[in-house]
């Protein structure tokens, strides 16, 4: 399944978009920190490389009553979710203080009621705060991939759900493209499927949005075990 602009269009686009060009060509480790590259997730380049209409039209919300936002960034989608879903609670969280008081600011500025931020604690096996109410769906945009390993990344964040919980991924296709990461800071979408399953999830769908971009759909699979890493507090209690 294909959705999207062309590639001729996707040329033209990368021509006319300078103000995003710095955060075309970052070649340290962690890109996500960069400024630059965060303000061009925010902008009108990215909204024409890939509408966010396609990714909505891709997934099956089901009007959910708590999504989290994983790797919220500027929160490029915080006012897409206000107009599909605008039931639904949004827990917007991010490694990156600075970026949570940007969006604090936004969801002042554009009447967002239903938002709260949280911050993420930089793991390789996040597991969202117990304060949260477990979610209905997480969205990851553009952020697993800046894991170690993107396959206990979902773990963690599958844990950190309803057991019936579904995990939506929209990702980079593993490509030398002129905007977003280096290749080497890619994931192809066959790599992405092989670390979820070999962690017991389940790939429900997985396709191509264009040229650049793809999504998936994750839950846990009946081999799952969520209690796995649930003995922390037995550890710490020395009479166990």
């Amino acid at each position: 399944m294909i959705f999207g602009a062309s590639l001729g269009q996707i040329e033209f686009f990368s021509w006319n978009c300078s103000a995003w060009e710095e955060a075309i060509l970052m070649a340290e480790l962690e890109y996500f920190r960069n400024q630059s590259y965060q303000e061009f997730l925010l902008s009108s380049a990215r909204k024409n490389l890939l509408a966010p209409d396609l990714v909505f039209s891709y997934f099956d919300w089901k009007n959910p009553e708590n999504l989290v936002d994983f790797g919220c960034g500027l929160g490029f989608y915080l006012t897409e979710f206000a107009k599909h879903l605008p039931n639904t609670w949004i827990w917007a969280g991010d490694c990156q203080q600075d970026l949570l008081d940007q969006i604090l600011r936004r969801k002042w500025m554009e009447e967002l009621e239903k938002v709260t931020t949280f911050f993420v604690e930089r793991s390789d096996h996040p597991l969202l705060p117990d304060w949260i109410p477990n979610a209905n769906i997480t969205f990851a945009s553009l952020s697993l991939a800046t894991f170690p390993n993107p396959g206990l990344a979902m773990d963690g964040l599958i844990r950190s759900m309803m057991p019936d919980g579904r995990l939506f991924l929209e990702e980079y296709s593993k490509l030398d493209t002129s905007f977003g990461p280096s290749i080497n800071d890619k994931i192809s979408i066959d790599k992405m499927k092989f670390l979820a399953e070999e962690f017991k999830l389940r790939v429900v769908k997985a396709d191509k949005l264009n040229e650049f971009f793809y999504a998936m759909e994750v839950v846990a699979s009946k081999e799952f075990v969520f209690g796995y890493y649930d003995l922390k507090p037995e550890e710490e209690n020395e009479t166990i």
